[in-house]
């Protein structure tokens, strides 16, 4: 009875050491990198890499596989647990499950991407992954880096398409205001401006000729009124008289009285 119990006892300890190893956080062997890049400069508003080389034991006999990396900006002047130590999180990359085995002692590197859009300043980053246990199905979220950067802003291309847009822009702005002034009467035009004559208004009359010469006319008098039409019928009259030869009496000189 007591041989039984040995043996039982004998078979549960190794049991409970492979279960407390696979409880236990994975142990791997991560170095972050910037490549090109040795000050750890980032461009504000731009993407910019980082490359994780992750080594696991090839000992151990977990099969664990990566399932997505994080990371966060942080706040140098504060300390973990503060309010405001992280700035902001960064966007998270999923790997779906890549496997972490390594071959023939190589690691495995993977990139992670991230975009900074700060004023320029020294800043704290961390970057975590996500490692998934296949035996188990637990997830375990391990640090991976923790240090400096340094944001700048990204050197100014004068042929960006951006600013060759804003360029474009600016010159058809240009070009509609002279236009604008040019066609409208804004702007002064050579050899001066013209003289308009105001147009004349004139009053139509309907005459009618009387005769082959075109002395004579007679034209519509209704609208005349009857005093002036009696006034001009004498002056025509004594007109007449005058064109057939007639003379005018002329009154008699009055002799006047010398001086005494």
């Amino acid at each position: 009875m007591r041989f039984f119990n040995l043996a039982a006892l004998a078979l549960a300890i190794p049991a409970a050491l492979v279960s407390a190893q696979v409880d236990q956080v994975p142990e791997l062997g991560i170095v972050t990198t910037f490549p090109n890049n040795p000050f750890s400069i980032v461009q504000n508003g731009q993407e910019n890499t980082v490359v994780l080389s992750i080594t696991n034991s090839p000992k151990a006999d977990r099969v664990l596989t990566l399932h997505s990396i994080t990371g966060a900006f942080l706040n140098l002047n504060k300390e973990d647990g503060q309010k405001g130590r992280v700035v902001r999180n960064m966007t998270t990359t999923t790997y779906k499950n890549r496997p972490l085995r390594s071959v023939g002692g190589k690691p495995v590197q993977v990139p992670f991407k991230f975009v900074p859009e700060f004023k320029p300043q020294e800043m704290g980053v961390e970057f975590r992954i996500i490692v998934n246990d296949e035996q188990t199905g637990k997830k375990y979220n391990i640090q991976a880096y923790r240090g400096k950067v340094q944001v700048e802003e990204p050197p100014k291309n004068w042929f960006d398409l951006q600013l060759l847009s804003l360029y474009a822009m600016f010159i058809g702005g240009i070009g509609a205001t002279a236009y604008f002034t040019l066609f409208s009467g804004g702007g002064k035009r050579k050899g001066g401006s013209k003289k308009v004559d105001a147009p004349s208004v004139t009053t139509s009359v309907s005459a009618k000729a009387s005769g082959a010469g075109g002395d004579e006319a007679s034209y519509d008098e209704d609208w005349i009124p009857e005093q002036h039409l009696k006034s001009r019928k004498t002056r025509s009259s004594a007109a007449n008289a005058l064109s057939s030869g007639d003379e005018e009496p002329s009154s008699p000189k009055r002799k006047g009285k010398g001086r005494k």
